[in-house]
């Protein structure tokens, strides 16, 4: 069965500690009955429904070793994600990624590994690198920085078993300095769009400004 909660259903504010932040948060606990269904539906013991209230004050966090400045003028609100709110991956590059791992060896990945929440086609591979302003379905967004990856994508999210890949592969072509590994960009909404606006599955993407640095680096490497 589904679950539906209304969004001021909420039943307590409970003290957590979250991977992504570096002291507990306050977060709102949706009761029992939405555990039960979760604990259910994931087979995940004791597995709770929480999410941040609005009241909260958590912002972007940036990654010194990326070395790019918040674009904003204002905070950048973030919900539990550990850096950015949007991720915005490619799968022209993920299909030149697996072109590479197979010339290795190595078997394919795919897009969950990365998990990103906004996937794009119709660039060419890392072309979103050279972003700096988007729209997509007209709500605006920053292209910020480009996202570091973790050992977390050498886990296959079906099976739990973890290797060297795809970091291994990433390592031999989008390391930068600071040892970061990059696939994908953290997208920030541009002022006056936090909150507002609505991008749908099938929208359509629209580059409003590059970032020339990033597409000189990308002309570089990959034309």
């Amino acid at each position: 069965p589904e679950l539906r909660l209304a969004r001021d259903a909420i039943a307590a504010r409970v003290q957590c500690e979250v991977l992504c932040a570096p002291k507990p948060l306050t977060l709102l606990d949706a009761g029992d009955e939405a555990a039960a269904w979760l604990e259910a539906a994931t087979q995940i013991p004791g597995v709770r429904l929480t999410g941040l209230p609005r009241d909260s004050d958590r912002v972007v966090v940036e990654n010194q070793d990326q070395g790019d400045a918040v674009p904003t003028s204002g905070a950048a609100p973030v919900s539990l994600a550990d850096e950015a709110p949007f991720l915005l991956t490619s799968v022209e590059s993920l299909a030149d990624l697996n072109a590479r791992l197979k010339a290795r060896g190595k078997a394919a990945v795919d897009m969950q590994r990365f998990r990103p929440n906004i996937v794009v086609g119709g660039l060419l591979p890392w072309e979103e690198d050279t972003i700096k302003r988007l729209a997509i379905d007209g709500v605006e967004f920053h292209a910020w920085q480009r996202c570091g990856r973790c050992k977390m994508t050498t886990i296959d999210r079906q099976t739990l078993k973890h290797g060297p890949e795809p970091l291994a592969t990433l390592s031999t072509f989008r390391e930068r300095d600071h040892g970061q590994r990059n696939f994908g960009m953290h997208l920030v909404p541009a002022e006056g769009w936090a909150g507002a606006g609505r991008v749908s599955v099938g929208g359509r993407l629209e580059v409003l400004e590059y970032h020339e640095e990033r597409r000189a680096e990308w002309l570089r490497l990959f034309r």
